[in-house]
């Protein structure tokens, strides 16, 4: 790690201070750099330049056609995706009310000045089937540098912190050195809240309300869905959890309604 301590905050004896360090974050971004950052579920590699990206996207060695996730707030959730108020409204509860983090996948608003104001090498790397990741979280750091963004108007996009099929990095002293050495600016708030899942976050369709991942927390994500929605999603093999038979079914709020 000491090769890399000249671009580490908060520096050795330091305190973590959110506000700085998203402004900081948010500066190395603005001027075309590549950020590692918390998130919760792991470490994450951030850039908002096309060209940024890219070397980003190098770095990790990501096959051609991988789609990358856009790291955002539950607003911006909903101004680049196309759901219905109830969708929506589930997605503010888990996010707002009950402290969850997680990957929305769905229809987006290609017509939105944001997603326009890419390059189309990076909306390719974004977009699938008309569709968009948003990692949406509740982590004090990352919702702060996402409104920083949105000042300017520049879209996060990012994805895990590891090279491709290197797994899921909870500590900083775990990551890449080529990944470490691709980013501008590294943000260690030491090991990662579901480090003990060994999992990235969990992916869920908002559209087809279907899940994509089963990751870290997921059956606390099934357990909510099911108790306050009425919503049934399939068991977690690895993370059972016995639920009493009809808790929690909302009438009229399943899956096809």
């Amino acid at each position: 790690m000491s090769t890399f301590k000249d671009k580490t905050i908060p520096v050795p004896g330091n305190l973590p201070n959110v506000c700085a360090d998203a402004e900081r974050v948010y500066q190395v971004l603005e001027s075309g750099g590549v950020v590692i950052l918390p998130t919760e579920v792991g470490y994450g590699l951030m850039a908002t330049s096309a060209e940024a990206i890219d070397r980003a996207f190098a770095a990790k060695r990501r096959r051609p056609g991988h789609a990358q996730g856009i790291y955002g707030t539950h607003e911006l959730h909903r101004e680049l995706h196309v759901l219905d108020e109830r969708r929506f409204e589930m997605t503010r509860v888990l996010v707002e009310d009950l402290d969850m983090s997680f990957m929305a996948v769905a229809p987006s608003r290609d017509d939105h000045h944001l997603l326009q104001a890419l390059s189309p090498q990076t909306r390719s790397k974004i977009t699938k089937n008309g569709t968009i990741a948003m990692f949406i979280s509740c982590s004090s750091l990352l919702k702060e540098i996402c409104k920083l963004n949105a000042t300017s108007g520049q879209l996060m996009v990012g994805s895990s912190a590891n090279v491709s099929g290197g797994g899921q990095k909870f500590r900083v002293e775990d990551i890449e050195d080529e990944l470490k050495e691709a980013a501008d600016l590294i943000v260690d708030y030491g090991l990662q809240r579901y480090h003990v899942y060994g999992r990235a976050s969990l992916i869920m369709d908002f559209g087809e309300m279907t899940v994509l991942r089963m990751g870290s927390c997921y059956e606390l994500f099934r357990e909510r869905l099911r108790k306050f929605w009425g919503v049934d999603l399939p068991e977690d093999p690895d993370h059972k959890v016995t639920l009493t038979q009809g808790e929690g079914k909302a009438e009229g709020l399943g899956v096809h309604d």
